[in-house]
């Protein structure tokens, strides 16, 4: 009896000090957490060279600016530095805000569009259009009054906002006499519920129509209101019955409405003009792919409202057109093979010049700025320097440029460029005395580097962050910080002296997988049809490279991440369980089956046409895999990643009597708050270096 009860108290014991061990393990109590604290907080990370109000002078003889403070002035003729001058100064224009456009949620549109005087209110309500004067002089005049739940005018559905960015449902003519709007048919649609409320005694259902991969589609179609005849009509657009409509904008001439069309695979991309009058639709441009066509080119008009700077991927990069509305190709602006052209910086009409940014240098991810003629003669990189560009201020007459460069490992700085690509004068920095806040002298903990993908001919790229009291004779945990998603930006090569996540004592990587843009349609597309492939292998390449250094604890490897990261963290642990040892997957989409029909097919296809893709880009395919640590988290009314991929890929796991951790938030859509981010960092802490006390990394100096 003595024996059992000594027993029952060492395991009572035992089971106390496990849940201190527990308790201790929470982000404030780790050893490292005041560096992890400041390094969150900005106060470690440097702010730059801190230039301020930049002012060229009419004739771009100087510039002024202020650092630290201080009015200074670089002379352009003599390279000196001085007080700042008097004289006729051009003062940049602030960055357009957009007016009068409220904001509206996620995937929603906005309900009320001001006519452009101000006098009119176009209003959705009740699934119908109404006029209201601004000043409510006016009764209300319904323009449509047949709407109802599934078959509405003047707004959009979750697709549309979601996958489209169409948050806006109305449309203004300029002269304010013509309105055109959404018709939005949902009949036939399949209902999705969401419980709400889920906290309370009794739960509330949010019912939505969500086209889920393969299904039906909303059919979306265009009306059109003369707000002086008080006729309504709907638009004959040609194409598929289900083709998406989107990007709709008023040409500058008022007399024609300029419409994106793609089919439903989204291969194809038609700009229409549709006359307003008549109705009839004309093609101006088409672009096509054999994967998927981006649906959102750059579309730039010139001061005639006829040309009009296009952006393509023809040959697969990047590239400017100049192009007229009736359809005519004016001339190639750029003619980039190798590196695609990235955006308009600038259009001098007067000087014939365009300025744009494009990835010309040998590390894919800094950003360059050239100039061309609207001819498309004489291109020029002006940026010389292989570091990230931006910031751009052109002086007026063309012959000077001032830009902020930087790389992940190397400050800030703004540099004065000759727009013929010769470099003139570095501005001073801010220094401590001038800003106490101002760090760009600190050592720097991070660091890029590259290495081949598993195809022995892509060049990939990451950027590693590192303690700031790194210890090379020390051996730390590797963990992978990850998206990855197709259409998201794989890495930027800002400066980063310090990674928070890093301070509490990991390495931390970031990695540009294939998949990613900025690098050409051929590595954006090679993920087509098969995501969750190619992608996580190039992550798990990249940690096989990385574990080569002697620092770096191939044994302990832990990756984490949110929505498409989500679902490539739990994929990490279920495909490559020898290389991936401890996942956080937050709001992962488990299966693509799961997820709405125009992001999946435009990368995927249908499960129809590509049924051997779905299966083989499935959680549920791998879970006898895993053997690692797994915290899944989701929101339990996440609208958008639906809590069901986490229950079915619980289901499977059960099955397979697997042992994994749950962390649901009841009150929380896809963005999930609360104390989301220290229990994914306790998890991972707790997994990777406080159960590893042998080999893990040095405690807090």
């Amino acid at each position: 009896m003595i024996k059992r009860i000594l027993l029952g108290l060492f395991l009572v014991g035992s089971f106390v000090a496990d849940l201190r061990a527990q308790s201790d393990l929470k982000l404030e109590n780790l050893p490292r957490y005041e560096q992890y604290k400041q390094a969150s907080q900005g106060r470690r990370s440097s702010r730059g060279s801190g230039v301020r109000d930049v002012k060229w002078a009419m004739d771009g003889s100087f510039v002024n600016f202020t650092v630290g403070g201080t009015a200074q002035a670089l002379d352009l003729k003599t390279a000196e530095f001085g007080v700042a001058r008097e004289g006729k100064i051009v003062v940049s224009p602030p960055t357009p805000v957009v007016s009068r456009k409220s904001p509206v949620g996620r995937a929603e549109q906005r309900t009320v569009e001001p006519s452009p005087d101000g006098k009119w209110n176009a209003v959705y309500r009740d699934n119908n259009v109404f006029i209201e004067a601004a000043d409510g002089t006016v009764d209300p005049v319904p323009v449509t009054k047949d709407g109802i739940d599934r078959l509405r005018y003047g707004t959009g559905c979750w697709v549309y906002g979601e996958e489209l960015d169409q948050s806006e449902a109305m449309w203004w003519s300029p002269d304010g006499k013509s309105l055109v709007f959404y018709e939005v048919d949902e009949q036939g649609l399949k209902d999705y519920y969401l419980t709400t409320d889920n906290t309370s005694t009794y739960t509330q259902l949010h019912v939505t129509r969500y086209p889920k991969a393969g299904e039906d589609n909303p059919q979306v179609n265009l009306m059109h209101y003369n707000l002086d005849t008080k006729e309504i009509k709907r638009f004959n657009i040609e194409g598929e019955e289900r083709q998406y409509l989107f990007d709709i904008a008023f040409a500058p001439n008022g007399k024609e409405l300029l419409v994106h069309r793609t089919n439903r695979r989204q291969d194809v991309l038609d700009l229409l003009a549709i006359d307003v009058a008549t109705g009839k639709s004309r093609v101006v441009v088409t672009e096509k792919q054999s994967t998927w066509q981006e649906n959102s080119p750059t579309m730039r008009f010139l001061n005639d409202g006829e040309r009009f700077i296009w952006q393509t991927e023809s040959n697969g990069w990047h590239n400017f057109q100049l192009r007229h509305i009736d359809g005519r190709l004016l001339n190639a602006l750029t003619n980039c093979d190798g590196f695609p052209c990235e955006r308009i910086v600038n259009v001098d009409e007067d000087a014939g010049v365009v300025y744009y940014t494009a990835y010309s240098d040998q590390m894919p991810y800094s950003e360059q700025l050239h100039r061309v003629n609207l001819d498309g003669t004489q291109d020029v990189r002006i940026t010389t320097s292989p570091l990230h560009h931006s910031q751009f201020e052109i002086d007026p007459k063309n012959r000077f440029v001032l830009a902020r460069r930087e790389k992940i490992d190397i400050a800030p700085e703004y540099v004065v460029y000759s727009t013929e690509g010769k470099e003139l004068a570095v501005l001073p920095k801010v220094t401590e005395k001038d800003d106490e806040a101002a760090t760009s002298t600190e050592a720097c903990h991070s660091e890029s580097f590259s290495f081949m993908s598993s195809d022995g001919s892509t060049k990939l790229w990451g950027t590693l962050h590192f303690p700031s009291d790194f210890d090379a004779t020390k051996k730390y945990p590797l963990l992978i910080d990850v998206y990855g998603g197709p259409q998201s930006r794989g890495l930027t090569n800002n400066y980063q002296p310090i990674n928070a996540v890093a301070e509490l004592g990991f390495i931390v990587a970031k990695i540009g997988n294939r998949g990613t843009v900025g690098r050409g349609k051929a590595f954006e597309s090679a993920t087509y049809q098969r995501l969750g492939d190619l992608d996580l292998l190039d992550q798990a390449t990249g940690v096989r490279h990385l574990t080569q250094r002697e620092y770096i604890d191939g044994n302990r490897v832990g990756i984490y991440g949110h929505s498409y990261g989500g679902y490539m963290s739990a994929m990490a642990l279920l495909r490559h369980p020898d290389v991936f040892h401890v996942a956080v997957a937050g709001a992962p989409v488990t299966d693509w089956r799961n997820y709405d029909s125009i992001y999946t097919e435009r990368f995927m296809r249908t499960p129809q046409e590509n049924s051997e893709g779905y299966d083989q880009s499935s959680c549920m395919k791998y879970v006898e895999n895993l053997t690692g640590k797994l915290l899944i988290v989701h929101g339990l009314i996440d609208d958008n990643v639906h809590p069901a991929n986490t229950w079915q890929l619980i289901k499977a796991l059960e099955e397979a009597d697997k042992r994994f951790d749950l962390m649901i938030y009841p009150g929380f859509k896809h963005g999930i708050g609360s104390n989301y981010n220290s229990i994914r960092l306790e998890y991972l802490y707790r997994h990777l270096i406080a159960e590893s006390p042998a080999i893990s990394a040095p405690t807090n100096k």
